[in-house]
């Protein structure tokens, strides 16, 4: 009984979240130099504990716009926070002088604008949305089940 309840609960979490079973590509400039990278790579980027990939270069992560479903997906799974440990973690990073969170913006459009325009950039976007105009660095396969 409480075995079905829980397979209830997790099949509605899915389809409420809207994003099941879905892949979450990390994305960067077209003309990143560089290995593929590993998942506490892009997790280091993110919280400001890194300001560079591993070849070296300046990095500049981008998020998307605070309620959406990747930014959500990408948080829980990858940086093992909610919007509000964020928040209190980039609180703590500003206020002792170790950086600034991530600007983010509004659509996968404007990410996709931004990321083929800006040396550097690096953000995370549903794998389906990718197109050739970015370099894909690391793929996360059903990344709500991580």
């Amino acid at each position: 009984m409480f075995r079905t309840f829980l397979l209830t609960g997790a099949i509605l979490s899915a389809f409420i979240s809207g994003t099941a079973n879905a892949d979450l590509a990390i994305i960067s400039h077209p003309e990143y130099e560089g290995d593929k990278l590993e998942l506490i790579n892009v997790k280091r980027l993110f919280l400001g504990e890194r300001q560079s990939f591993p070849n070296g270069h300046k990095a500049s992560p981008i998020h998307h716009a605070v309620g959406s479903p990747d930014r959500k997906d990408f948080f829980i799974s990858v940086l093992g926070m909610s919007e509000s440990s964020h928040k209190r973690h980039w609180k703590r990073m500003t206020s002792t002088g170790r950086g600034s969170s991530p600007n983010a913006l509004n659509s996968y459009e404007e990410i996709l604008e931004w990321v083929k325009d800006t040396p550097g950039s690096i953000t995370y976007i549903n794998a389906d949305k990718v197109d050739d105009s970015v370099k894909v660095l690391l793929v996360i396969e059903d990344y709500d089940n991580l």
